[in-house]
């Protein structure tokens, strides 16, 4: 563990401000998904915790479709990963990306926030087992594919408008590997997220809120 972060440091270390501009945005996200779930209108809190309760008892009722959910997974995930790949192929990307990182903190702020506030104590519990394992992976995949994106749209942003541009930066070199590595991680998050956490779930949800 310790020499795949210092490799990951030794890879991402000139790329210190893009690292910065991403980790702002993702934490304004979380902070916006937190405060949204504290002003929310109580009939929209008791739709959600209507739905909650009859997600878990389906959990607890129904065996877990494991092909289905695994398809659902990937194509979440897919829905992101790919659209912040192909915004950095093009000049005008970064803000997008970063609009990007925005939405994807504010969705992990929103579901934690909602959890813990709605169940109080026992929400915790679940918000954990629920988020945190498969977004121990997701999250750095997510934070180096968009300074790797970044990074690429700025590249051809400088190469179109500015001369100087046209030196290649020597932080996307390799870079094919460097996405190799992050898909892999990727992967092994969404196995995380099809056949373990569900389990998780299941186990938190019969324990505490059945």
């Amino acid at each position: 563990m310790n020499f795949l972060l210092t490799k990951l440091n030794d890879t991402f270390r000139d790329k210190k401000a893009y690292f910065f501009i991403v980790l702002i945005m993702f934490c304004l996200g979380i902070s916006f998904g937190l405060y949204t779930v504290k002003y929310m209108g109580e009939s929209d809190k008791t739709d959600l915790t209507n739905y909650f309760f009859s997600f878990t008892n389906s959990i607890d009722s129904h065996p877990i479709n494991y092909g289905n959910l695994l398809f659902e997974v990937i194509k979440k995930n897919i829905l992101i990963i790919i659209p912040i790949f192909i915004l950095g192929l093009t000049f005008f990307g970064a803000p997008v990306i970063l609009i990007l990182d925005l939405l994807k903190g504010f969705t992990l702020g929103y579901t934690f926030s909602f959890m813990i506030t709605t169940f109080q104590g026992k929400g915790m519990g679940l918000a954990l087992i629920s988020i945190v394992p498969q977004n121990l992976i997701y999250i750095p995949c997510f934070i180096a594919l968009s300074v790797i994106s970044l990074s690429m749209s700025t590249e051809r942003f400088k190469g179109r408008f500015f001369k100087h541009g046209k030196i290649k930066d020597p932080f996307l070199d390799g870079v094919l590997n460097k996405l190799i590595v992050i898909l892999i991680l990727f992967t092994i998050g969404i196995l995380i997220e099809t056949y373990i956490s569900p389990s998780l779930i299941r186990f938190v949800a019969n324990k505490f809120y059945l």
